[in-house]
């Protein structure tokens, strides 16, 4: 068991290869000195670039469909958003199952306790939110919606994560948290799907009913979560950075009792009735075309 120190300030821990899942993406990850701000502004440039290449190979791909070219610029830029959190989603079911049942130095220390599999995806998710985060206020904007309950739940993470990466503190939330992201991808299907004109097949019920129970999960981690809080309490009230403190509280609260309950109504709604919520449309079925265009009836 090869072990290698990273060590500045609160930065301090050991790469301890078999406890580190970037050692099967690429071992030359684990080198990285992840404790260096230039390290970390690459890696979450990196992201931000990887993810708005992502958004704009989808927006042109949805063009190439005759459905989806149908739809208005507005719907194919939510489309291509939700393409983007799915990838971010499966990416993070990864990490979050990883930090959730691999047992390493964020069980450890649930304040300061990181790896570079940890470090490493952190600055990927405040890439990730930060593109997240822009795009929808510009979307916001040049729509003239307001996407209140996202801007809400995207700007504290972008504050939280961002904090987190400065600070070297609460990766294990932090990595533990991104699991939260697992209905993404299956919302994306529901999304797509449902742009298609596919909401009435077996595939479109099957994906709803495994997104409803994604936001079952979601609760279920959300517990696990407290429960961590529970018998980590005096480490983390004592030793946590208070903004980091308050930041991750005013989070979970809000998506263990708020965000998570109201989304999981809202999918369980549409399993039954199947409309594109997001922007209140009436069912394909009646009188509404895939691309929110209304049919001519007799």
């Amino acid at each position: 068991m090869k072990k290698m120190a990273i060590s500045v300030d609160l930065w301090t821990f050991n790469v301890t290869e078999d406890e580190e899942l970037l050692q099967y993406i690429d071992p030359k990850l684990l080198s990285l000195d992840y404790a260096d701000r230039v390290i970390q502004i690459k890696i979450i440039i990196a992201a931000f670039i990887f993810v708005t290449v992502l958004f704009i190979g989808s927006l042109i791909v949805c063009n190439l469909f005759p459905a989806f070219r149908a739809l208005v610029l507005k719907h194919q830029i939510f489309m291509s958003l939700a393409i983007v959190r799915g990838v971010y989603g499966f990416f993070s079911i990864v990490i979050g199952v990883y930090a959730i049942f691999k047992t390493t130095d964020l069980d450890r220390d649930v304040v300061f306790g990181k790896n570079a599999t940890s470090s490493f995806a952190m600055c990927i998710t405040v890439g990730f939110f930060l593109f997240e985060l822009t795009a929808v206020v510009l979307s916001d904007i040049a729509f003239k919606t307001f996407s209140k309950m996202l801007i809400l739940h995207h700007g504290l993470a972008l504050i939280a994560y961002s904090l987190a990466v400065k600070l070297g503190a609460n990766y294990a939330f932090g990595c533990k948290g991104m699991i939260l992201e697992m209905s993404t991808p299956f919302s994306c299907l529901c999304y797509v799907l449902l742009k298609a004109g596919w909401e009435n097949s077996k595939a479109w019920v099957i994906n709803q009913m495994i997104l409803v129970h994604t936001f079952h999960l979601r609760s279920v981690v959300e517990c696990h979560l407290w429960v961590v809080t529970y018998f980590n309490w005096e480490n983390i009230y004592s030793n946590m950075p208070t903004v980091l403190l308050v930041l991750l509280y005013t989070n979970l609260t809000l998506v263990t009792f708020i965000m998570t309950p109201y989304w999981g109504y809202k999918k369980t709604q549409q399993l039954f009735n199947p409309v594109d919520w997001n922007f209140q449309e009436e069912r394909n079925t009646d009188g509404i075309t895939s691309n929110g265009s209304v049919k001519k009836t007799d």
